[in-house]
């Protein structure tokens, strides 16, 4: 038993952060705990230390080759996390390139595989949290659920979840709504990747089990919060903590002029999930000479019915990480008509490179209607090309947005999102039981839904 093996004492002041990948919010909750003196461990799937034996190894073997594989090993760094505080699943990894290569082939190996995955990092999740005893447990979305969330609730430590995607009875309604609306387009749903409903049904029994068990969740935007209490989940238990840019890389074009020209930017994975079709629909209606649309991301291998909507388009195609910022800042306007998103962070990027910004609720985004950009309705065309041709065709419109959209981001750097966790996980160990007691479950902490300002 996992219990048999842990430390009788709870070191009642730290947080033990979990999460596989290297998603921006899951590092800056990391690097927001770490200057609160909250840290105490972080556990993902691989992470690398530029000053490490291997690295240095490397260095003098190799520099040129290793100097060529940094600028991807750098994505799994921040200088402001200390490699002695990470613990690593890198097993992970190379189970997500196998199941990458099973796409299409063996699903039911890849589900199998995928399943195990999660398995095991959940495990040795738990054997970390028996171990260390921590004040707190951050984890991220579908890491948790199966064991370690259990037996905090044993052990009395408190949990929170940051949610990193939308409610999965929404994306439910969304898959059900594309198939029977857009059925030639739903094989790009996922774009290269396939939709394997046995998986995602599994899926999403881990998700609402995390929502089940853990005694706070964290999430990104109030539609994310609003569709969860619409679907029974207390408002006292859930906590808006919106994400941001890095506004120091992502800044405006020094000097843009806004004319009668205008470039629309869409800047993420080409797919159906993000509402490509009705994008490129809306741009077939608005198109006009001196306009673009650029598409930033991979285009799926094979495209499908999407090819006869890409005449007039540019495919900038994938862009080196460190590229973006200045692909960004030479559009005019970025349009994310996306059908389910948990808050994507390029939506703060574009707002801090100073672009007016067309996007839907589900995007999660900050955008204020009428204010930094506007807010459409999901599959709404009309609506869409409405809102693209009125920017495109108003420079004064564009630049009284661009203003008002670079304060925005400002307003919602990750500093302020460094404080919204620490604040969170501060009053939710104020208010659990005390952990020593080995109770049932968590009593509910009373929290208030804090919404991000308007």
């Amino acid at each position: 038993m996992i219990e048999a093996k842990m430390e009788t004492r709870q070191d009642t002041g730290s947080v033990v952060v979990a999460c596989p990948d290297a998603r921006p919010p899951a590092y800056q909750a990391v690097i927001g705990l770490g200057r609160a003196g909250l840290l105490q461990r972080f556990l993902t799937s691989s992470y690398y230390d530029p000053d490490g034996p291997l690295a240095t190894l490397a260095r003098r073997l190799d520099p040129n080759r290793l100097s060529r594989l940094e600028s991807v090993l750098l994505r799994r760094y921040d200088a402001e996390i200390p490699a002695d505080s990470v613990s690593t699943v890198p097993y992970v990894d190379l189970s997500l390139r196998i199941e990458a290569r099973l796409a299409g082939r063996s699903q039911t190996f890849k589900r199998l595989l995928a399943q195990a995955r999660a398995t095991w990092f959940d495990r040795r999740l738990a054997r970390l949290v028996a171990r260390c005893r921590p004040g707190a447990l951050l984890v991220f979305s579908d890491v948790g659920s199966a064991v370690t969330l259990p037996l905090c609730r044993r052990l009395g430590i408190p949990t929170i979840l940051s949610m990193v995607h939308g409610d999965v009875r929404e994306e439910a309604e969304v898959l059900n709504k594309e198939a029977a609306l857009a059925p030639e387009f739903f094989p790009i749903y996922l774009g290269d990747g396939v939709l394997d409903r046995a998986e995602l049904a599994w899926l999403h029994h881990r998700r609402l089990r995390d929502i089940a068990l853990a005694d706070l969740i964290l999430v990104p935007s109030d539609h994310i919060a609003e569709t969860l209490v619409e679907h029974g989940t207390s408002r006292h238990k859930i906590w808006v903590v919106p994400y941001a840019a890095d506004c120091r890389r992502f800044r405006p074009l020094a000097g843009k002029r806004h004319d009668a020209s205008c470039t629309f930017l869409f800047a993420g994975g080409i797919t159906q999930r993000k509402g490509i079709k009705y994008l490129l629909e809306a741009w077939s209606r608005v198109r006009r000479p001196g306009w673009k649309l650029q598409l930033l991301g991979a285009l799926p291998r094979n495209p499908g019915p999407l090819s006869p909507l890409l005449d007039h388009v540019e495919l900038l195609g994938r862009v080196a990480h460190a590229d973006v910022p200045a692909r960004m800042a030479v559009a005019d306007v970025f349009v994310f008509p996306s059908l389910f998103e948990g808050s994507a962070v390029v939506t703060y990027e574009a707002l801090a490179c100073g672009l007016p910004c067309v996007v839907t609720p589900a995007a999660g985004s900050v955008v204020r209607d009428g204010v930094e950009g506007f807010l459409v309705g999901p599959r709404d065309v009309n609506r869409l090309a409405q809102r693209m041709e009125q920017l495109g065709g108003s420079p004064q419109d564009r630049a009284r947005m661009s203003t008002k959209a670079r304060s925005r981001a400002l307003e919602f750097d990750w500093p302020r999102y460094h404080n919204g966790i620490v604040n969170a996980i501060e009053q939710l160990k104020q208010e659990s039981p005390v952990a020593s007691h080995h109770s049932d479950g968590l009593k509910t902490p009373d929290l208030h839904w804090s919404r991000q300002p308007k």
